[in-house]
């Protein structure tokens, strides 16, 4: 529990200073963040409006707003013992995660449908890699653009062993050591989610104001 807990500590630490450096480095001031975060959330608001492809993408933010809550109110109850009490997860705080668990369950299980095709990665994408491994430079939205599909598809496979461990630990094929070591990959499965939807919200609300919008009319169906 020590190690995970200085590794968890220090990983979300790093992370969230990294993004604190991120924007004060592009927008100088608080106050600029602050009014691009209030433009991202009314885009979000307003945007998907009118038609079938319009109530479609409504659906799309709904999911991922909700989504996204669930996940963060998993990451709450999960890790705020751990980090600040160094024990396991107890008491109405374990209540409220199983309980939110299940309904995370079924928001990303819609999310991968109403996401999946549009994330694909599609044949320029490949080429824009190659670029990169060839010191090419495809240019911010590209990289941005790459960032985003590599997000979504690496919160899917974490969350494959986040539910696995789970279900595994309901049946009484493991012993103590063996419940043990569900319980730490559950952990650190948790972990390596956590980080990965907190970057990918992280370009999608505050570091790419274009190529996002770009990425959202593309391949509309």
């Amino acid at each position: 529990m020590t190690v995970f807990r200085i590794i968890a500590g220090l990983s979300i630490a790093v992370l969230l200073l990294g993004m604190a450096y991120d924007i004060h480095r592009r927008l100088k001031t608080w106050r600029a963040a602050g009014n691009l975060l209030h433009r991202r959330i009314r885009a979000t608001r307003e945007g998907g409006r009118g038609g079938k492809s319009g109530r479609l993408e409504n659906v799309r933010r709904i999911v991922t707003i909700v989504s996204s809550a669930l996940l963060f109110c998993l990451a709450v109850t999960g890790f705020l013992p751990v980090l600040l009490l160094g024990s396991h997860v107890s008491g109405v705080l374990l209540v409220i995660h199983v309980t939110i668990a299940p309904v995370f369950g079924i928001a990303l299980s819609a999310l991968a449908l109403l996401w999946a095709h549009r994330l694909r990665f599609d044949e320029a994408d490949w080429r824009i890699l190659e670029g990169v491994g060839r010191r090419k430079s495809p240019g911010k939205d590209a990289l941005v653009r790459i960032a985003l599909k590599v997000g979504f598809w690496s919160a899917l496979l974490l969350s494959l062993p986040l539910m696995l461990t789970v279900i595994l630990g309901l049946f009484p094929l493991y012993g103590t050591d063996g419940e043990a070591l569900l319980i730490r990959l559950h952990g650190y499965s948790a972990l390596l989610l956590m980080i990965t939807a907190l970057g990918e919200l992280y370009l999608i609300t505050a570091y790419n104001e274009h190529s996002t919008e770009q990425l959202m009319k593309e391949q509309n169906q």
